[in-house]
């Protein structure tokens, strides 16, 4: 016989953890099943950044904010892409969410909140960060679980869990729970009047990505359990699939020695101009520039990005630029980096994204690229560099290339969340594509799709905020037993 509860939570990660907490704080027996074997999800890995406007915080500091802004930039740099009705809905609830991190003993850097230019920048000082990142996050959410777990004993939390399906009668019919397959390889049925989807996104299934996400390379930044199951899942009970038309990648990744498509998120290069004013040039796997490497909208650097069909570029600069400029490979986040100069000497001798050359067309050959193509890409940003005016528009020009040897690093545009998700309405119940929900399912966090909140863009906080937020609105408002 199975298992009965009032709400099962798939995924014990930004969404997931908060959506079980309040529920159960409201008195539902909850059975939280979680894959891995620590709860936290992409919070391991994620620096954590969010957004929210009217915080205590802010209004420490003097800075005027209110949700109606916040909705405004968020759409504007969205480009009206993002979907407005669930836009709206995190911006309203993202203080509160804040503001009980903090009450929970967050430790928020103490810089912020900020204005942030690692995305495209809000108008106003509304991006927040814990010290460690998302490893602040996965601490209070930790404690939080710890604390209702031992108060209210209604949360039975199930670690190297995997959901296998949903219990239906027919696609579209009410679900009735799930079924799981624990540690022992035993597989169960739990029954629920609640099933909420908080898988993740799909950046770890190079399969799914390429199907949903029409056939753009991968380069994955992601947790091993980003597999996009939950999507599936949810797809396959009568849900609606959307956005997969919105991919947009981050700018940009090293890949790992020995990891062929896999990113270590904390290890990218420095690329933010704002951070630290470029003294190299970009060009593409032939060898020609692509973009101004300084300018000023990341947002446009990344659709440039896009718009090379591997996704792939070079950074070439000289050793002028290695032995003089800000450092390419410091922590971009701040903070100590890992890329020592002992690190990045050995980079360049044995990491096959790193190469080196006493002359551009050497260099050129090295790389795969048109020597020629290379040569005359040089010459044209040291024209720019020699009159002050960079064909591109580039501003920032601090010295040409033209000290052996040169160098290149490969990079690639980056998935960090992955755009297509669960179509839900506004009380997060997952949706058919006429708009009609499934009944007792939902989903919240990177199931519904980054490009929800997003569009194709990346809007600061609009990610481990709304999945805060948004679970938190689940257990405490929406889900009834």
């Amino acid at each position: 016989m199975a298992d009965a509860y009032d709400v099962i939570v798939v995924g014990a990660g930004t969404a997931g953890l908060p959506t079980a907490i309040a529920a159960a704080e409201r008195g539902a027996r909850v059975l939280l099943v979680e894959q891995a074997p620590d709860i936290g999800g992409t919070l391991h890995l994620s620096a954590g950044q969010m957004s929210a406007a009217g915080t205590r915080l802010q209004a420490a500091r003097g800075i005027q904010d209110e949700p109606k802004l916040h909705f405004e930039d968020a759409m504007r740099i969205s480009k009206r892409t993002a979907d407005p009705r669930l836009v709206n809905l995190a911006v309203n609830l993202a203080a509160g969410t804040i503001d009980w991190l903090m009450d929970e003993g967050f430790e928020m850097d103490p810089e912020y909140p900020k204005i942030f230019y690692g995305h495209e920048a809000y108008g106003v000082a509304r991006t927040y960060r814990g010290v460690e990142g998302g490893l602040s996050v996965l601490r209070v959410l930790r404690k939080a679980l710890r604390r209702t777990m031992l108060r209210t004993g209604r949360i039975d939390l199930r670690l190297d869990t995997t959901m296998i399906g949903l219990l239906q009668d027919a696609p579209a019919a009410p679900v009735r729970g799930v079924k799981i397959r624990g540690r022992d390889g035993q597989d169960v049925e739990a029954t629920g009047k609640n099933v909420v989807l908080t898988t993740g996104g799909y950046g770890a299934n190079p399969r799914l990505f390429s199907f949903l996400t029409q056939n753009h390379p991968l380069f994955s930044a992601t947790s091993i359990t980003s597999n996009g199951s939950g999507i599936m899942f949810g797809a396959r009970a009568g849900g609606f699939v959307r956005n997969g038309d919105k991919f947009l990648p981050t700018f940009g990744g090293i890949e790992i020695e020995g990891n062929p498509g896999k990113i270590d998120f904390y290890d990218m290069p420095n690329l933010t101009p704002q951070q630290r004013p470029p003294w190299e040039i970009f060009v593409t796997s032939e060898g020609a520039r692509f973009v101004a490497e300084d300018h000023p909208s990341v947002d446009a650097r990344e659709h440039a990005l896009m718009a090379l069909p591997d996704m792939t570029f070079w950074i070439v600069y000289d050793e002028h630029a290695h032995e003089t400029g800000p450092s390419l490979l410091g922590n971009w986040l701040g903070g100590e980096s890992t890329w020592t100069p002992e690190r990045i000497a050995r980079a360049f001798r044995e990491h096959p994204s790193f190469r080196t050359a006493q002359s551009v067309e050497d260099l050129a050959v090295q790389c795969g690229m048109q020597p020629r193509m290379l040569a005359g890409a040089v010459i044209d940003y040291n024209q720019g560099v020699s009159t002050g005016r960079d064909r591109f528009g580039r501003t920032h020009l601090p010295a040409p290339l033209a000290k052996p040897p040169f160098r290149a690093i490969k990079a690639h545009g980056v998935v960090l969340k992955t755009p297509a998700g669960l179509a839900v309405n506004d009380s997060l119940q997952v949706v058919g594509k006429d708009g009609t929900p499934v009944p007792n399912l939902y989903a919240a966090g990177e199931a519904i799709g980054g490009a929800t909140l997003s569009g194709q863009s990346f809007v600061g906080g609009m990610s481990v905020t709304p999945a805060l937020s948004f679970g938190r609105y689940l257990g405490r408002n929406l889900l009834t037993w």
